[in-house]
């Protein structure tokens, strides 16, 4: 029983740990801005093939600039009376390499974007960057100058 000449006490005050309101107190934020910079620079570059028509954009780009661009320039770079400094065919083959570990990177980066989206795919904290005490740490990280 309590104690009648106590004053009677306030019940306890629960505050939780991470706001439930957070995240939409964190839209239209720094962070929020540069990670839509970010996300425009990567689907212009073709790592955001979310449809068919940016899936085909981006796969054409990639042979035209990857692909054809490369072959082309070594095939008009040959200078006369430089073929025994050249190799062309072992010049070929790294090309060829290269272009497919690109082509590994593309699918790789593209497929995580479209699966996890541009907060999970960078941040690793549970609050996917919505905590406002660190957005300024990971404004540093992603902004290109």
């Amino acid at each position: 029983m309590a104690d009648p000449h106590l004053p009677p006490q306030a019940p306890a005050v629960q505050v939780p740990l991470l706001n439930s309101n957070n995240y939409r107190e964190n839209q239209g934020t720094d962070l929020d801005r540069v990670l839509d910079r970010l996300e425009k620079f990567l689907t212009f570059l073709g790592f955001k093939q979310s449809s068919a028509l940016s899936f085909l954009l981006s796969w054409a780009g990639f042979v035209v600039v990857g692909v054809l661009l490369s072959v082309l320039m070594l095939e008009f770079s040959q200078c006369f009376g430089c073929e025994k400094y050249q190799i062309t065919n072992f010049e070929l083959d790294i090309v060829t390499s290269q272009t497919c570990l690109v082509a590994i990177s593309l699918l790789c980066l593209s497929h995580n974007l479209r699966k996890y989206g541009i907060r999970k795919f960078l941040f690793v904290d549970r609050s996917c960057g919505h905590v406002a005490s660190l957005n300024d740490l990971y404004i540093k990280q992603i902004k290109f100058h």
